[in-house]
């Protein structure tokens, strides 16, 4: 049997390599892993459907050059357990939709449709950091439809009204109309090569302002409002239903026609002409 000066001696000597260890796990716990990607792609029809969900990260979108809608996801894992975190797509007759979606309430879950909880249970309800950074193609006469948390989203060359929406994240739009461009922190950037959407397209933020390029020839009933903010017409002759103020506006810009609502809180209104 080991004397107390023996076990001493051992303990000592054990010391080292568990401090080793211990520095070894704490490093491979705070290493990002290696980004991991996932391509989803469709040949789309005159009419369809692209849609978007991401949860965190930004979504960048750009024209295709044929019929066929790309999707690359990009995962980049800073916290937690990153096999919890995927983005799948949906199949429809309508088009595709693509999404983020978080296993950690359903491990077998295969569909967009579900609640999305970034507390990952297998480790102590420690929460996910997982980004997932999305690269779209859509083709010019295909709907698109993006729907964001944290993270902008950038479109440019869409060629069929759009509906875009993030919460936390600005908004950089190029293309012909939306029926949406929406977010709660953050601003809307949006240049439109033609004023050619249908029906009413609606512009909003909470935090953030509003700033939008239009052609000369634009003709819209368009309503503004701000709370904390301006608001300049850009050299627009407006024809004033109701009361032209600091803060809110309703008129007719052209033979008007088409409906334009924009409206935020904490910033201003800008409109300008190409």
């Amino acid at each position: 049997m080991a004397t107390t000066t023996e076990r001493l001696e051992l303990l000592h000597r054990a010391a080292p390599m568990r401090l080793t260890m211990m520095v070894a796990v704490v490093a491979a716990a705070v290493t990002r892993l290696p980004a991991q990607d996932y391509h989803f792609s469709k040949v789309l029809s005159a009419g369809a459907t692209l849609e978007v969900s991401n949860i965190n990260g930004k979504v960048d979108v750009t024209r295709a050059s044929g019929q066929t809608a790309e999707v690359t996801v990009t995962k980049t894992v800073r916290r937690g357990d990153g096999t919890l975190v995927k983005a799948i797509m949906d199949d429809s007759r309508d088009g595709m939709r693509v999404c983020t979606i978080y296993l950690t309430r359903d491990p077998e879950r295969r569909s967009c449709s579900g609640d999305n909880d970034n507390n990952d249970r297998s480790n102590g309800r420690n929460r996910l950091d997982v980004d997932m950074r999305y690269t779209v193609r859509v083709p010019l006469n295909a709907r698109l439809v993006v729907d964001a948390v944290n993270g902008s989203v950038t479109v440019s060359g869409a060629g069929t009204d759009s509906k875009i929406e993030t919460v936390n994240g600005d908004i950089v739009f190029d293309g012909i109309g939306a029926l949406s461009l929406e977010t709660v922190n953050g601003k809307v950037d949006a240049t439109f090569a033609r004023a050619a959407w249908e029906g009413t397209m609606r512009v909003s933020s909470v935090n953030g302002a509003i700033d939008l390029t239009f052609p000369a020839s634009l003709s819209a009933e368009v309503r503004g409002e701000t709370v904390n903010g301006g608001i300049d017409s850009g050299g627009f002759p407006i024809t004033i239903e109701k009361g032209f103020g600091p803060k809110s506006f309703e008129g007719r810009i052209g033979s008007g026609g088409r409906r334009l609502e924009l409206e935020t809180v904490n910033g201003g209104i800008s409109l300008h002409k190409q």
